[in-house]
């Protein structure tokens, strides 16, 4: 079923440090229907090739996502080449389109990833549920990104294109949750089947190399 908002996280957020294990070191103690589930059908992919694609799917109103997203950044930070991040506001009931909307016009105005972590904030922290045009041109107005602009980035049409491809993928992917990470249109990893969210790395990196070659198969 649809993820359900969870109850806000704490306001204080630990450090997050994700090791980044030398491709000779990947964990391979992993297992296909317990820390990953195999898509099916596959689904293609929208990165060049040689490149293996982890999609992060998640809602900015979701508190499971919000425990998830440092350690996605942290990941981020330290991937493994072949990699290529994806982030994906998921619309998977109308409630949660704003917020991916948002996303795609942080994305438009070039600053989602200034605005990543303080939209997660904003909504977790400070109880802004950043639902209205008003309320996210306010937010916007911070970042130095005038009233007009933050109209334009909402509204426009590169904004609704990016909405209505993401609702697309993220049913392609028959997601029923969030957060959850796709790799390579083939596997799915959730916080609970990796063991954790400071495992969920583990596994991408484990999946990334399998799809890459790097571990011989």
């Amino acid at each position: 079923r649809p993820a359900e908002p969870a109850a806000p996280a704490p306001a204080a957020e630990a450090p997050v440090r994700v090791a980044q294990a030398p491709a000779a070191a990947v964990n391979t103690n992993f297992v296909a229907g317990q820390h990953y589930t195999l898509l099916n059908p596959a689904q293609p992919t929208n990165v060049p090739p040689g490149k293996v694609e982890v999609v992060d799917v998640f809602w900015y109103g979701c508190g499971g996502c919000y425990v998830m997203h440092p350690y996605m950044d942290a990941w981020k930070a330290s991937k493994p080449e072949a990699a290529q991040y994806v982030r994906l506001p998921a619309a998977l009931n109308p409630g949660w389109q704003p917020q991916a909307r948002l996303y795609f016009a942080t994305k438009a105005l070039g600053i989602e990833d200034r605005t990543h972590s303080e939209i997660f904030r904003e909504l977790h922290v400070n109880r802004n549920p950043l639902n209205t045009m008003e309320m996210q041109i306010e937010f916007l107005r911070r970042y130095g990104v005038s009233e007009a602009d933050a109209r334009e980035a909402l509204t426009g049409f590169t904004t609704d294109s990016e909405l209505r491809a993401a609702d697309v993928r993220a049913r392609r992917f028959q997601l029923r949750f969030v957060p959850a990470v796709v790799v390579n249109g083939k596997y799915v990893i959730s916080i609970d089947s990796a063991g954790g969210p400071e495992k969920v790395g583990d596994v991408i990196n484990y999946l990334v190399a399998l799809e890459s070659g790097a571990l011989g198969n």
